[in-house]
């Protein structure tokens, strides 16, 4: 079968879309994550590795797995960076430009080819093969480029929605292609457009001197908190 990255026939891998660290938070003491859905006539199901397809080869499979572990680093502690807390905003300093954007575009790109279900909301059509080969060639563009702006939003005090993982949606903003994802008590923002260097929330984007700002809101109670992450 066909790499859905490098395009080259060899045996793929049983590929996570969404990478299992992500999921962690959510595993019950089976290991299993309980999946809820909105319809229905659709039963409750448990699931325990989180959503998994044969997208890769071994070589391109180890290469993400290089980005994640930078990225989960960056999220969940472990890469050495600075952090500066303000009231609305979180300042994070000294982040690896190219290590941290090419896993956002990765996981932009591999919810865009994902067949699953989960993801049917998601296509970034013409985009999906620039994404693909700026992933090949280690490319993560400029700032702009799929720029990604994240906000973590607090449902108590100190505490994050970590424990939701919602499906990835389309949002139009300032006229600007956007899909958002929820993931990691954050919920990612991703602009996909050909003038995304002109977005509303530019300053947000991960820029090349390896800063990045992500706001903080809190969600004062449930029914703003389903309108502000769209569930």
């Amino acid at each position: 079968m066909k790499c859905r990255l490098c395009l080259k026939e060899k045996k793929l891998q049983n590929s996570h879309v969404i990478p299992e660290f992500f999921y962690r938070p959510l595993y019950d003491g089976l290991h299993r994550i309980n999946v809820l859905s909105t319809s229905s006539v659709e039963k409750t199901k448990y699931i325990q590795k989180g959503i998994r397809e044969k997208l890769l080869c071994n070589h391109c499979e180890q290469y993400f797995s290089v980005i994640e572990k930078y990225a989960r680093g960056i999220l969940y502690g472990g890469v050495e960076i600075q952090i500066a807390e303000e009231k609305s905003r979180i300042l994070l300093k000294d982040i690896d430009y190219k290590k941290l954007k090419l896993f956002q575009l990765s996981l932009l790109w591999r919810a865009s080819v994902a067949e699953n279900d989960f993801f049917s909301e998601l296509n970034t059509g013409p985009h999906e093969d620039i994404l693909r080969q700026m992933l090949c060639a280690r490319n993560p563009g400029d700032s702009y480029e799929y720029g990604c702006t994240m906000i973590f939003y607090a449902l108590g005090e100190d505490k994050l929605m970590g424990e939701l993982i919602r499906q990835p949606s389309l949002k139009w903003i300032d006229n600007h292609r956007c899909y958002k994802f929820v993931l990691g008590g954050c919920l990612w923002i991703f602009v996909v457009s050909k003038h995304s260097r002109n977005f509303i929330w530019r300053e947000l984007f991960l820029t090349k001197d390896g800063n990045l700002t992500i706001l903080k809101k809190k969600a004062k109670n449930d029914q703003e908190l389903r309108k502000l992450i769209g569930i």
